[in-house]
């Protein structure tokens, strides 16, 4: 399986991974940061889910657009979801500013 995440204005492809780079968790896809494009910028916006813990946010930048949280990065997960930890997330499907190929 390949899963690409392309932002949909300029159809630029954000990441890009097969099998052991990039795994679905709950309906999202989660890359490793060597099959992540570097036109991402982590950004100082953060959340905290209940359930995961605290991300922070990544951006697309291609001067001089900016779409802001495009993907997000847990650095400290909670007990259990260890195996996200530094994987950027995206959302899987066609989203405000990114879809995703899966083939």
């Amino acid at each position: 399986m390949r899963v690409r995440i392309i932002e949909k204005s300029t159809g630029k492809i954000l990441a890009d991974g097969s099998d052991d780079h990039v795994q679905n968790v709950a309906g999202n896809w989660y890359f490793d940061p060597s099959a992540v494009s570097d036109t991402l910028q982590m950004s100082s916006h953060d959340y905290i889910c209940p359930h995961k813990g605290k991300c922070y946010y990544a951006d697309f930048v291609d001067s001089p657009r900016r779409v802001i949280d495009v993907a997000w990065v847990y650095g400290n997960p909670k007990a259990g979801w260890e195996h996200i930890k530094g994987k950027y997330g995206f959302y899987a499907g066609d989203r405000k500013d990114t879809r995703d190929e899966v083939s």
